[in-house]
């Protein structure tokens, strides 16, 4: 009997702990749009009015959603390093937030790959954000919905998130690295 009752404590914290952990699943599962059509905006022409807005470089981007409404969080860096974090209403395409924050507190070694990362971008090493979406978007016939740069143990990729043309969830890692036309 006296398992039993050392059992009970453990089983409840187990299960409360998953019930936590279930409820932040979903809740990160809620910003994925539910149909291709489900807002005005995409996310490439999110990206797009950011660029306009800032003349920024983006970065990664993803739809989110605040206080009931969906949005598009761009971060896109500026040609001085610093970060510009833009939000676009996905349904009117208006600018919500443009915010340009240099981070006193960010680790050097973020900077030297921020900017690393841009001049590869620049010189045509890497893919751009859009080039990325559109090879993703066009490889399943859907739209993205997220979209950021990976490191997957030396491979960069940009991780993209997005609905296929059926409306399932499908994530899709594309090579950032810029195939040389022939």
């Amino acid at each position: 009997m006296k398992k039993n009752i050392n059992f009970k404590p453990a089983a409840i914290s187990v299960l409360l702990g998953m019930s936590a952990m279930m409820a932040m699943g979903s809740a990160n599962a809620s910003d994925a749009p539910t149909s291709l059509n489900q807002d005005a905006v995409s996310l490439l022409q999110a990206v797009e009015i950011a660029k306009n807005e800032t003349g920024g470089i983006p970065l990664e981007a993803e739809r989110d959603v605040k206080h009931g409404q969906a949005v598009y969080e761009v971060e896109l860096s500026a040609t001085d390093g610093q970060e510009i974090h833009t939000v676009i209403n996905a349904q009117t395409g208006e600018v919500i937030l443009m915010q340009k924050r240099r981070d006193h507190d960010d680790d050097q070694d973020d900077q030297v790959e921020d900017a690393m990362w841009l001049s590869g971008l620049n010189n045509g090493t890497y893919l751009s954000l859009e080039q990325a979406v559109i090879q993703a978007e066009t490889e399943f016939g859907g739209k993205a919905w997220s979209v950021d740069v990976d490191d997957h143990f030396g491979k960069i990729t940009y991780d993209v998130e997005m609905l296929d043309a059926n409306g399932k969830r499908v994530e899709t890692h594309i090579d950032a690295v810029a195939v040389a036309v022939k």
